[in-house]
């Protein structure tokens, strides 16, 4: 897991710089129509300025990301949404012209000037901006946002730098709020090569593009910790290219870092030196570098390994919830990795499942509100093979 320090210094200044001298150039509306600067709808005369950022907005309805708009039209209604890289402002436009309270950051000066020009022009009054610092601060805003919303940009940053403006952003947000996120799924960044993120964003979003990560859900959580949030939705669309989360902040109060005991919180213990059990089938094979390797028994949910969780609980103490963070890389095959209660039970959402490739996986096994489990079963779950995994890293956590 990344640090959880947060400290609002400049130390992104040179990093934002590059990312401003990229973001002032923007999508028309869709992926596929090209992209604009900033500064050039600035110099067009009002007529020719709102006919093209009308023909843009069109464009994005009408694409592979319009149905948004449908589904939280009457969501957003009479609520106050902050949009984090707004870019040309056609989402949060389009729904404060239903009745949405929209304050728009984003990094560039221009492109927050093109959606106040553009919110004159159309008489919308219930709109705000913020310029997003080098400090990443959003101090400047007001507590008690229903929403955040994230289409498409805080992934174009370095991780540690994505948590950072993260957390600040969710101590504006407030209880049972929403943290909302449009991303590039693994899936994709698999099939274009696997490229290192600072070279894979020429291929997302242009030659000019400084950096992109991939995201699943669980790097999302490991970005937001230790805010403690509930998936409301979760799926992957148009051909594994995008990927889209809408989570709800699942505490009582607005969210402060400085509330958190963060070291309680992160207190964890190893699981590879304890005892493990081999199923009748599996084998262990050489370990190339830390960790384990394991061959599965042929035979869809055949079991490979268990490991008893007893023990690690027992040091760790009491706690309301749990998690096992593993880096596994697989190999051939799919595999089940899963956290059991009492009796073997799998417990509900708690089982990753895991097919080969070519990179190790950050895989995160979650047990809240659902009792302490009592093991982690690896298994096969490709019918008419045999999976072989390397467990480089397993470890037990406290989970909010």
């Amino acid at each position: 897991m990344s640090s959880n320090a947060f400290s609002p210094v400049s130390f992104a200044a040179p990093v934002l710089d590059r990312h401003r001298e990229k973001w002032r150039e923007t999508p028309r509306g869709s992926d596929t129509d090209g992209r604009v600067f900033s500064s050039d709808l600035l110099a067009l005369p009002d007529e020719a300025f709102l006919a093209s950022w009308d023909a843009m907005a069109a464009r994005r309805v009408s694409g592979e990301t319009g149905w948004l708009g449908l589904l939280y039209s009457d969501t957003f209604r009479a609520r106050r949404i902050l949009e984090l890289g707004s870019g040309l402002g056609f989402d949060g436009i389009g729904f404060a012209q239903q009745g949405a309270a929209w304050t728009f950051a984003d990094i560039v000066a221009d492109n927050l000037a093109v959606i106040r020009r553009v919110a004159t022009l159309k008489g919308l009054t219930q709109v705000a901006f913020h310029l997003i610092g080098d400090d990443l601060s959003f101090a400047a805003l007001p507590v008690g946002f229903d929403a955040i919303w994230a289409f498409g940009s805080i992934h174009h940053v370095p991780f540690d730098i994505a948590r950072r403006e993260a957390l600040a952003a969710l101590e504006r947000l407030k209880p049972g709020g929403r943290w909302m996120e449009l991303v590039y799924p693994r899936e994709r960044w698999l099939r274009e090569g696997a490229l290192p993120f600072e070279e894979w964003g020429r291929l997302t979003d242009g030659e000019r593009t400084p950096w992109v990560e991939w995201h699943d859900i669980e790097k999302v959580r490991r970005r937001l910790f230790p805010a403690p949030f509930r998936t409301l939705l979760d799926f992957e669309f148009c051909s594994h290219n995008y990927r889209w989360f809408d989570l709800e902040y699942a505490a009582e109060r607005p969210f402060r870092l400085a509330d958190f005991d963060v070291a309680a919180l992160s207190r964890s213990c190893s699981l590879l030196e304890g005892p493990i059990t081999i199923h009748t089938g599996a084998s262990r094979r050489p370990a190339w570098t830390r960790g384990w390797s394991f061959a599965c028994p042929s035979g869809l949910f055949g079991p490979a390994v268990t490991v008893d969780l007893s023990a690690p609980l027992r040091r760790l103490g009491a706690a309301d919830g749990w998690a096992v963070d593993l880096e596994i890389a697989i190999s051939r095959g799919t595999i089940g990795a899963g956290l059991t209660g009492v009796g073997g039970i799998y417990l509900p959402t708690a089982e990753a499942v895991i097919d080969a490739g070519p990179d190790t996986r950050l895989v995160s096994l979650r047990s809240v509100g659902a009792g302490a489990p009592s093991s982690l079963v690896f298994r096969n779950l490709r019918a008419g093979d045999a999976g072989r995994f390397a467990v480089r890293s397993a470890s037990l956590r406290v989970a909010n």
